[in-house]
This record gives structure tokens, C-alpha cells and sequence, in this order.
């Protein structure tokens, strides 16, 4: 681990606590100590630019950002950062995967810079980023198909726990469908959508080469299915505690779990490696 420049790490299941918005202070220090020892540390979420920005933000993380599960990627939180890689939709694939998907009961969401465009659902009746006031959130059929027309970076299709097998089963079809489109989850009842060319393995290899640096000077954590990109470019590829058994299966290390600060653990590792 003495080589590691570069630590890519996750949000939801990761950094965050299993409140999916606590920052435990053990991370917050830890990601400080790295930055001080000169390691750049990048966020690597299937979140929004501006939300995760926030967190950076309130918490005074000194981070780079990658968002939208690798559409985007910025050289510090917004609105100070410059976003130096960008992937969009192509709008026909964008509206033939709203034909597949737009009439199954499932909220809808499609990305674009500062804002979201939902189709909601019964039993999500407003997009949460609503309430935090960060992205301007459109409502309606007809918002999702014009924002897909004008071009978006993420579809972000979600259901309910009881409907997973049902997700699961239009997930597979949307690949078979779509082969050249990123598609993965962040958890079994939701669809992550992401152009060809993106991806947060894609985004995370443009910025180490960036930067001028190597796979072999990477480190990436991570414990969900949109995970696995990153995890399998980074030489340095680490799984939380709480993953997935497919995460476990390409990391070369574990870590503790996000409730017991795995984030901040592995860090420490890597910060006295460099002292051995």
C-alpha cells in the first residue's frame, strides 16, 4: 500500500453510516490525515455533483468528486470545482430505455447538471434531493422525456423492497437490451443507468491519468454492484465489511464494515504502510 497516491471511495455503504447520511468523524479525520500526507482523495458515488458536495462541504472534506456513477467527475466540490469529464446520453437511447421502463410503476429519475427530472411513484411520492433544495426537481411523464430529449447523464429507476425480484428480472432484460449502456444497482431494487464510455471505473481511470497516475497507485473501496468498475481498476481494491459477495470476490482486501468506520481503518493502513 506504500504506493497509493489516489483513494477512491464510495458513499452509501461506505463513507456513509447506515443512515445514508451520517459521516462518522473517524472518516472525516481520516480522510484530513490522508490529505494532509499528500494522498488525493476522490468521492466516487452514484450521487448527484451538488449532493455530494454538500457532504464535502459541511463536513470541510478536501476531495476531488466523481458523480452520477461516473458521468461526472470535478477536481473539488461545487461550485468551486471544474468538472473535467463528462459523458451524456446519447437522447435515443436515453427515450428507448423511458419506453421500457416509464409504464411499470417504478419512480423514474433522469440526471442532468443541477438538475432532476422524476416520474414518481406511489410509494415514492417526491425526490429526496427536493427537500435539500440543491437541484432544481421537475415532476411528470412530460418532464422525463423532455429532459431525456435534451440530453442526461443518469437514469436512476427505483421500486420498492417487495418489488425487487420485479426490478431485478427488468434490469436483466435492459441489459440484454442495451448492451452498450452501463447498467448496474446500488441495491436490489433499484437500476443505475449510465452512458457507454462511463461508469465509475471509467471515471476513476480519466482521473488517476489526471492526475499521472497508475492503476498500481489507486486504491478504491467500495461495497455495492456499481462498485465493481472501480474496484476492478484500481490495483489497490478493497471491500467494505458489509458487501456484496460479488464486491468480495475482485477486492484483494477487506475492510470493517461502514458502521464501524471501515473507511477510516483501511486509510490508516494505507497512511502507515508509508511509515514501514
Amino acid at each position: 500500500m506504500k504506493r497509493v497516491k489516489l483513494i477512491a471511495l464510495d458513499m452509501d455503504g461506505t463513507l456513509l453510516a447506515g443512515d445514508h447520511w451520517t459521516v462518522p468523524q473517524e472518516n472525516v479525520l481520516a480522510i484530513r490525515r490522508a490529505h494532509a500526507a499528500g494522498i488525493r482523495v476522490c468521492i466516487c458515488t452514484g450521487r448527484l455533483l451538488e449532493d455530494a458536495s454538500d457532504f464535502a462541504h459541511r463536513l470541510d472534506l478536501p476531495v476531488m468528486i466523481i458523480g452520477s456513477n461516473g458521468s461526472r467527475a470535478a477536481d473539488a466540490p461545487l461550485p468551486e470545482g471544474t468538472i473535467f469529464f463528462r459523458r451524456d446520453f446519447d437522447p435515443k437511447d436515453a427515450l428507448a430505455v423511458l419506453d421500457r421502463v416509464m409504464d411499470l410503476g417504478f419512480m423514474v429519475n433522469v440526471f442532468e447538471d443541477g438538475r432532476v427530472s422524476t416520474l414518481p411513484s406511489a410509494a415514492n411520492p417526491e425526490y429526496h434531493l427536493a427537500k435539500r433544495k440543491l437541484v432544481r426537481v421537475d415532476y411528470g411523464r412530460d418532464s422525463v422525456y423532455a429532459a431525456a430529449t435534451r440530453g442526461v447523464m443518469k437514469m436512476f429507476i427505483v421500486g420498492t423492497q417487495e418489488e425487487q425480484t420485479k426490478v431485478g428480472l427488468i434490469r436483466s432484460r435492459l441489459r440484454s437490451e442495451f448492451p452498450a449502456l452501463q447498467i448496474s444497482s446500488s441495491s436490489p431494487h433499484n437500476i443505475e443507468i449510465v452512458p457507454q464510455h462511463s461508469g465509475k471505473g471509467a471515471a476513476l481511470g480519466y482521473t488517476a491519468r489526471h492526475l499521472g497516475l497508475s492503476c498500481e497507485e489507486v486504491m478504491a473501496v467500495g461495497d455495492e454492484e456499481n462498485d465493481l468498475s472501480m474496484l476492478q481498476y484500481a490495483y489497490h481494491s478493497v471491500a467494505m465489511g458489509n458487501a456484496s459477495e460479488a464486491v468480495r470476490r475482485v477486492c484483494r482486501y477487506v475492510t470493517a464494515t461502514n458502521d464501524e468506520c471501515g473507511v477510516a481503518r483501511i486509510i490508516e493502513r494505507v497512511l502507515a504502510s508509508r511509515k514501514a
